[in-house]
């Protein structure tokens, strides 16, 4: 199985990228940091649905998008600003409108952690693009409580249930596993 995590969090080893690595420890997979990649915004130039992919050259259409393309599962992990996912994140999800309709049936899991406030809006941001790509959310997400460097160590809950968001992405990969192997 092949799973791409995908920290949208500007700060180097930060609470959301420790509770990506968490989660990545229980599946395996990749670890990637949007911030040591070169992504441009959507430009909402509609090219792609002429062309069938986006037209920016950068890293997001030369890196980013064949990793997706090629997993089995995407978790994304952002901090919460103003409600919502980072920038960085927010701009990786645009630029995913290109490849509609090619991330069905991938498992999905997301991971936020903030201040008490606006962890739902941020997940329900991440949460949207698995649903817009007919993706399988593998449950509602993690969130987890945490503000200063490794303050996350302390939030137990968020632990346990980016825990339990590896064992439910295993658990979904042998369903569709299985199921494909049943046709």
């Amino acid at each position: 199985m092949k799973v791409v995590y995908i920290s949208g969090s500007p700060r180097k080893k930060s609470n959301t990228d420790y509770l990506l690595k968490l989660t990545l420890s229980i599946t395996g997979g990749q670890f990637v940091k949007l911030t040591d990649y070169q992504i441009e915004p959507c430009k909402s130039c509609w090219a792609c649905q002429k062309l069938g992919e986006c037209v920016i050259d950068d890293e997001m259409s030369n890196v980013l998008i064949p990793m997706l393309l090629e997993s089995d599962g995407i978790v994304l992990g952002s901090p919460v600003y103003f409600n919502n996912v980072s920038a960085q994140l927010k701009a990786f999800i645009d630029r995913t409108w290109c490849i509609r309709g090619k991330l069905e049936n991938k498992i999905g899991g997301a991971i936020v952690v903030g201040r008490r406030y606006g962890l739902e809006s941020a997940i329900g941001a991440i949460n949207s693009l698995f649903l817009k790509h007919e993706m399988i959310p593998a449950n509602r997400g993690v969130c987890g409580i945490a503000f200063l460097k490794e303050e996350i160590i302390q939030d137990s809950e968020a632990i346990g249930s980016a825990k339990k968001l590896g064992e439910r992405i295993l658990e979904l990969w042998g369903m569709l596993k299985y199921n494909n192997t049943q046709k």
